[in-house]
């Protein structure tokens, strides 16, 4: 039976919300799920004969349902990533939270080289680099969005 009076979207946004903390779920453009997607510290080792990407983008399930064209690591402890934040002077976009990295981090971007039609034969390419790097924060001083390599 469907709630009724004047906050049904209220009770739908609480059931959502208990469904996704029973399931363990993080939500989106949380800090958890951009540790999760972006932080690889200290660097995973792959099993033998496996590519690093290719093992970390099944890991993370970015490739369920579909595929993510590309994504980065970056393999640095999260305390020095939070820092990014924690610097209001170097915030590029201070209105949009966009904050640049003063120093630069040891990254692996994962680029999707092949995609047959059926999963999940998804191939990445590994590219790895050290550069700075720009990311969204949140009201807490902490990172909730990969933007970009600098």
């Amino acid at each position: 039976m469907a709630p009724r009076g004047s906050c049904p979207l209220l009770f739908l946004t609480l059931v959502l919300l208990a469904i996704c903390l029973a399931q363990n779920i993080v939500l989106p453009n949380s800090y958890e799920r951009f540790v999760s997607e972006h932080v690889d510290f200290p660097k995973t080792r792959p099993p033998q004969g496996q590519s690093y990407c290719n093992v970390m983008m099944r890991c993370l399930c970015l490739t369920h349902p579909g595929c993510r064209p590309s994504n980065t690591f970056i393999h640095a402890p999260t305390r020095q990533v939070r820092a990014i934040c924690s610097r209001p002077r170097i915030c590029v976009y201070p209105s949009l939270n966009q904050c640049d990295s003063l120093t630069a981090f040891c990254l692996t971007t994962c680029q999707l080289v092949f995609n047959p039609r059926l999963p999940p034969r998804y191939i990445y390419r590994e590219i790895p680099q050290t550069r700075r790097i720009r990311v969204t924060c949140n009201q807490q001083q902490r990172p909730v969005h990969f933007l970009r390599i600098l």
